[in-house]
């Protein structure tokens, strides 16, 4: 496996492998284009034999100095469970230290318990808001991203650049 920054062209191979991964998502594809073509330095591309096989788009705050955000990751469904992602996941948390943050963010669906414990696995800690509501069990962030659409935010510390991990 093999992981690179992404560029122009991967959004296309991003849009196929979400529509693969989960047919039911449904978010505006452009934005795949938005950060294979402006944030190329923080999204990365895996490929397994010149295949793309999974990608992770995320990018460095301009608001919030120390933070880093993780807005989507998917692999294809023929290479899920083979570490892909959590690749992928490693690459990004280098690159936002080596430019020197200190936190990483990102939201996931309350429903999508799979997620929420790959995330913890990772060690991603739960981070909710003040507002918060009981989703499948799950304490959310109330409203995160629009009416009704309550979110886990998660978010994890990195060590400063040069300190041991």
């Amino acid at each position: 496996m093999e992981i690179r920054n992404a560029k122009d062209k991967d959004f296309v191979d991003c849009v196929n492998i979400v529509r693969k991964a989960w047919p039911e998502f449904k978010e505006r594809e452009s934005i795949y284009h938005l950060f294979c073509k402006h944030f190329s330095d923080t999204s990365f591309i895996a490929e397994e034999n010149g295949i793309t096989s999974g990608f992770l788009l995320g990018f460095l705050s301009q608001t919030y100095a120390s933070q880093a955000y993780i807005h989507l990751v998917a692999v294809d469904p023929r290479y899920q469970r083979r570490g892909f992602a959590e690749r992928l996941y490693k690459q990004f948390l280098n690159t936002a230290m080596t430019k020197g943050r200190s936190q990483v963010k990102l939201i996931v669906n309350p429903d999508n318990l799979a997620s929420l414990e790959f995330h913890r696995k990772l060690g991603f800690r739960v981070q909710n808001e003040e507002s918060t509501i009981e989703v499948c069990g799950i304490i959310s962030s109330r409203d995160y991203n629009g009416p009704g659409n309550h979110m886990v935010v998660f978010e994890k510390d990195l060590p400063e650049q040069g300190a041991s991990r």
